[in-house]
């Protein structure tokens, strides 16, 4: 199970698809989840998830999306924006 999130985490191919999918994907989830659990009642919890999880999820798409860059500039191809 580590290598294979080592694989995932040091391949062009994996951070691709976690920063550029997975994690938006996930950001876009908890935001809206977090907007209705505010607009029906659960406001502590639905501000948890805007504030927190949300950010996690979008700021983590952003430093994948740099890893990646940085790994293809070291691989010497051209980084796909």
């Amino acid at each position: 199970m580590k290598d294979a999130i080592h694989a995932l985490k040091t391949s062009p191919e994996g951070l691709f698809v976690l920063g550029y999918m997975l994690f938006p994907l996930f950001a876009l989830i908890f935001a809206g989840l977090g907007l209705f659990m505010v607009l029906t009642g659960s406001k502590i919890m639905g501000l948890v998830l805007l504030l927190v999880f949300t950010q996690i999820f979008a700021f983590g798409s952003l430093k994948l999306v740099g890893i990646r860059k940085a790994l293809l500039a070291e691989e010497g191809e051209n980084p796909v924006t």
